[in-house]
C-alpha cells in the first residue's frame, strides 16, 4: 500500500493541469494563490506595454485588446476544463 500513499502525496491540481495541457509532469508546485500567480505574470506584460505605448490613447487600445484576448482564452480553457472534469467524473462512476 505504500505506493498508493505515494500516488496520493503527488496528487495536486497543478499536476493534473500540467498533464492535461502539456502531457508532462509539473516540475514544481507553485504555492502562491491564483491571484498572486496571475499578478506576477501580468505585471511585466503591462510594464512593457506601458513603456512601448506612452500615448494614452494607444495604451488604452492595447490594454483593451490584451484584456479581450485574455478573457477569451480564460473562457475557452475553463470550458475545456469543465468538460474534462465531467468526462473524468463519468469515467469514475462507470468503473
Amino acid at each position: 500500500m505504500d505506493y498508493i500513499d505515494k500516488i496520493f502525496e503527488r496528487l495536486d491540481f497543478q499536476q493534473i493541469r500540467e498533464f492535461l495541457m502539456n502531457g508532462t509532469e509539473c516540475e514544481e508546485i507553485d504555492g502562491r494563490t491564483y491571484k498572486q500567480r496571475l499578478e506576477s505574470a501580468s505585471k511585466p506584460v503591462f510594464k512593457m506595454l506601458n513603456e512601448k505605448f506612452t500615448d494614452s490613447g494607444e495604451n488604452d487600445e492595447v490594454e483593451s485588446i490584451m484584456c479581450d484576448y485574455v478573457g477569451v482564452s480564460q473562457n475557452v480553457y475553463m470550458e475545456i476544463s469543465m468538460k474534462c472534469g465531467a468526462i473524468l467524473a463519468m469515467n469514475l462512476l462507470t468503473r
